[in-house]
């Protein structure tokens, strides 16, 4: 009964020293920092402009290719 006590605290220490160099990792670049937490501050307006967007893109696209 010790061995495994032994192997699940092993493997319990291993993965915590995963965990922690994990949170310690960034995602997001310190240069992209402000832009990340404005998009988070104010996610439904970035995703109603981005569609706004790209709706515009799509359709000038459109007209565009039926001009020629």
């Amino acid at each position: 009964m010790k061995i495994v006590e032994d192997n699940f605290l092993k493997f319990l220490k291993t993965t915590a020293k995963e965990q922690s160099s994990l949170g310690q990792e960034k995602l997001i670049p310190d240069q992209l920092s402000d832009l990340a937490d404005f998009v988070a501050m104010h996610l439904w307006q970035t995703i109603l402009f981005l569609a706004f967007v790209s709706t515009l893109l799509l359709n000038f696209g459109i007209f565009i290719n039926n001009e020629v």
